[in-house]
């Protein structure tokens, strides 16, 4: 790679360390201040203090969640009747719910929730346009009710910092007074209806009406989740309703700036701080940590899981749809589900390890298990818990390896857990959790190395915090313990602070090794282009495949990647940070399907994005398989040709054309070899003309170009008369005489009418004379896509100018023309990622095949290519 290349790889890479640390060293930071507080605590009489709740505080706790959320979905409810979008509260109440539990719980509530918002709605038929300005007025209409109720509290009601935090001496009526101006600015802008820009996308500030109700759902919404904390705690004359609202006011807003994942840590520590003054610590902590699990917790697992039903009941319908059925949805979702499991077993685990045993299991264990045994269990334990963090990440990947793996840890773990403190609960739940993986076996099909996989940043983070904790938890723990070097050898029934000590030590060891050995995986590729040996390879790869659109590798222009057999390849570009694989893949190989995640995993570790462009419906289940979504573009249409003839009633109309340019004085060639180089000067006149009557510049990437090099590999096809050539293809053939197609197509202006017509026809009587089987046309863009109320959007616009776009090309025409030949066709589809990925992708696509952003403006260069799209056969066919 280029020193340019490599800088701006190192620069991701320090951006992705900064991403992650920086949460992590802010949460470890309140986790540090928390612990100042409650030192003096002891973590069972927090557990016993929690179970003394009464009922009736959890159940209104609940009621009042339910509440607020309610309040939560009228959001987007009221966002569809500012855009005048008919969707049904039903639909809009599930996508809020999912996007809002989901995005409050994992954090970067702005980037979750947008693009879980975009993933949902999307399919709804709703465009980018439409989704952005519901996304920007959901962000307004809660700091609309937190700026009014906000702003209210902290002029009028205000609260001296100082009293709680001397350093932060900050007068809170000035930030109510600005939040007022705020919010009276807003509503001054709504009675003026006034819009403003963001980029090319204008959003409407709403109506009054509309602003009115944003109000009273944001602001019922702020106050009822404020009250659950203020109904939690115990209670106090001094302390009032007001006071805990502002208290929360803070508390979220700095939880909300922190980027730790739902405040986790700032919120308590903060609000900590805050009630100090009127509870004992004990006191706040618990109705702290029961907010945290009702209000956040509790919603989050009943959004994923909708989540998750959300993904299977669209896929149940798209492989109903692509004739697919006998794929099971369950695919997708059950490696998921393990893979979330296992990560709580894991946590589980460590979190146990670093509490203190019940003292009545401990002392009976003692007449079974020897106390060797007993410490190996304990330290064992925690890093049973450390490598299922590790392989929750493989199952998710569906690594055979991690699936074998998880099995032998979980069963480990579980026996371990006996061992230590005869933690049965703890014990059942991972041999049950082992029982319901053990019969999954055929979800995880992958045969991989767990080195060669890529940790998302959000899977970092989880495993870093998790550690943070565990280690937090410990200290905290054994707070009472003198800690002396001697501290580490200690063995015994109650040195449980020694063995705390030495599974932290593992625990970090194992995650030192595991870095360490993914740094030296010789996984992470370079990317260059592909060298003699390489083109040599799949040269012969080729020649043994029945498919032609492998030929396009000769362009010279795309990387090269090749499954461990060396009998298949996937060919690629990279644009921007979009890594696109160009079509299925090249040749067959049992390990397809590993080749198809290898390239996944390639864009992952280079922190990029992967998309699969013009593909079919052959690896469709292992694109859903990675987590993408399939959008069609058009449908291919192949020709048998061992059926076509000039004869009967239904080819009158090439009988016509073939007489009519015979009659001129032209005839039809097939040159190959040395001609084809003789040639050369004489085809690029005619492809220079070509490209200056269109006006165009060469497209790359998904089609041929212009290049000698590239013509010299192929048989061309000619249309000339005795002094000269006025049209030509390069023909592409397939292994075994199955398929034959064309791809580069020019003509001259001198060209007669119907000459490409003439040349369809001409060639696939010659491939009918040769023995081929079929005849490939290419795609006709945009056919076959759905035009319903709420079919996906891409879908709505591709059928519109599929119908009315003969201002643009002639996308219409170019599937009649094709429709003459009583093709079979077949859908064509791009994977890539879910959410607002999928713009950036399109234009990274659009991109690298014009040459650049400034080639995707130019005029349209239509031409012939064999999984592409073929010109239709008029002399000038726009």
């Amino acid at each position: 790679m280029t020193n340019k290349g490599s800088m701006r790889e190192k620069a991701l890479k320090i951006e992705n360390l900064a991403g992650c640390l920086l949460p992590v060293v802010i949460f470890s930071l309140a986790l540090w201040t928390l612990d100042k507080q409650v030192r003096h605590l002891h973590s069972m009489y927090i557990v016993k203090s929690i179970a003394s709740t009464p009922l009736s505080h959890i159940e209104l706790a609940f009621f009042l969640t339910c509440l607020s959320y309610i309040a939560l979905t009228g959001y987007d409810y009221l966002a569809f009747r500012h855009i005048n979008y008919p969707m049904p509260y039903k639909q809009t109440a599930r996508a809020s719910f999912i996007s809002t539990s989901i995005s409050y719980t994992i954090g970067f509530n702005i980037l979750t929730g947008s693009s879980l918002r975009y993933r949902l709605y999307s399919r709804n038929g709703l465009g980018l346009h439409e989704i952005w300005e519901i996304i920007i007025f959901c962000i307004l209409t809660f700091w609309i009710g937190f700026c009014f109720v906000g702003g209210l509290l902290f002029t009028f009601y205000p609260v001296k910092l100082s009293d709680y935090a001397p350093e932060i001496p900050v007068p809170l009526n000035i930030i109510g007074i600005l939040f007022l101006l705020f919010f009276a600015v807003y509503f001054v802008l709504s009675f003026k209806k006034w819009s403003f820009r963001i980029k090319e996308y204008s959003i409407r500030i709403p109506e009054p009406k509309i602003a009115f109700l944003q109000l009273a759902l944001s602001s019922a919404d702020y106050l009822l989740s404020g009250s659950i904390v203020y109904f939690l705690l115990p209670s106090n004359p001094q302390l009032t309703l007001l006071h805990i609202l502002v208290f929360f006011a803070l508390a979220q807003v700095i939880g909300l700036i922190s980027t730790v994942p739902g405040g986790l840590g700032v919120f308590e520590t903060l609000m900590l701080f805050m009630l100090e003054p009127y509870f004992s610590t004990v006191d706040i902590i618990k109705p702290l940590l029961l907010f945290r699990t009702i209000y956040y917790f509790v919603p989050f697992l009943f959004g994923f899981l909708a989540l998750i039903l959300h993904e299977y009941e669209e896929r149940d319908e798209f492989l109903e749809k692509v004739g697919k059925a006998t794929y099971s949805s369950l695919s997708q979702v059950v490696p998921q589900i393990f893979s979330i499991l296992v990560f709580l077993g894991g946590v589980s685990l460590l979190f146990s390890g670093a509490l203190p045993s019940n003292p009545r299991y401990i002392h009976d264990l003692t007449y079974i298990v020897p106390l060797p045994l007993i410490e190996f269990s304990r330290f064992l334990g925690s890093i049973m818990g450390v490598l299922l963090l590790l392989l929750a990440n493989g199952l998710w990947k569906r690594i055979d390896g991690a699936y074998i793996l998880s099995l032998v840890v979980l069963l480990m773990g579980g026996i371990f857990a006996l061992l230590k403190d005869f933690d049965y609960h703890e014990a059942a739940v991972l041999f049950t959790l082992f029982f319901f993986l053990l019969p999954c076996r055929k979800y995880f099909y992958r045969k991989s190395s767990l080195m060669h996989q890529s940790f998302s940043r959000k899977n970092i983070i989880a495993i870093a915090l998790v550690i943070v904790s565990f280690v937090w938890l410990g200290f905290f723990s054994y707070r009472n313990v003198e800690y002396s070097n001697d501290l580490w050898w200690q063995f015994g029934i109650n040195s449980q602070a020694s063995s705390f000590l030495r599974a932290t030590v593992g625990a970090f060891f194992l995650l030192l090794v595991f870095g360490m050995a993914k740094m030296l995986s010789p996984f992470s590729r370079d990317v260059h282009m592909p060298g003699k040996e390489e083109m040599e390879l799949a040269k012969t790869i080729i020649n043994q495949s029945q498919e032609t659109a492998g030929n396009l590798v000769f362009a010279g222009d795309k990387y090269l990647l090749f499954d461990d057999e060396k009998q298949a390849f996937l060919m690629y570009g990279v644009s921007g940070k979009t890594w696109v694989a160009m079509g299925d893949i090249v040749g067959t190989s049992s390990q397809a399907k590993e080749l198809i995640w290898d390239f996944y995993e390639i864009s992952k570790l280079q922190q990029g994005r992967a998309a699969f462009y013009e593909v079919s419906e052959k690896y469709i289940p292992v694109y859903l398989d990675l987590g993408l979504t399939l959008i069609k573009i058009g449908e291919e249409a192949k020709v048998p040709i061992e059926a076509f003839t000039l004869e009967g009633s239904a080819s009158k109309d090439f009988r016509y054309t073939v007489r009519n340019v015979e009659k001129k004085g032209y005839r039809f060639e097939i040159v190959s070899g040395e001609a084809v180089l003789d040639l050369m000067p004489e085809l690029r006149r005619i492809s220079d003309a070509w490209l200056e009557m269109k006006a165009g510049k060469e497209k790359r990437f998904s089609v041929g170009f212009f290049d000698e090099k590239y013509l010299s590999n192929f048989p061309i096809a000619l249309v000339r008369n005795e002094s000269e050539i006025v049209a030509f293809a390069n023909v592409w053939p397939g292994a075994d005489k199955e398929e034959i197609s064309v791809d580069l197509m020019r003509y001259s202006p001198n060209a007669p009418d119907r000459t490409m017509e003439y040349l369809f026809v001409k060639l696939m009587l010659w491939g009918k004379e040769m023995g081929y089987r079929r005849f490939s046309l290419g795609m006709a863009p945009l056919s076959g896509l759905e035009n319903r109320q709420f079919a996906p959007i891409w879908h709505k616009i591709g059928s519109l100018i599929f119908v009315h776009g003969e201002h643009f090309y002639n996308y219409k025409g170019l599937r009649d023309f094709k429709e003459k030949f009583n093709p079979v066709w077949s859908p064509r589809y791009i994977a890539l990622p879910k959410g607002l990925k999928q713009g950036l992708v399109l234009k990274d696509i659009a991109a690298l095949i014009s040459g650049g952003m400034k080639g995707i403006f130019a005029k349209e260069n239509k031409r012939v290519t064999g999984r592409r799209e073929h010109q239709t056969p008029e002399k000038v066919p726009e």
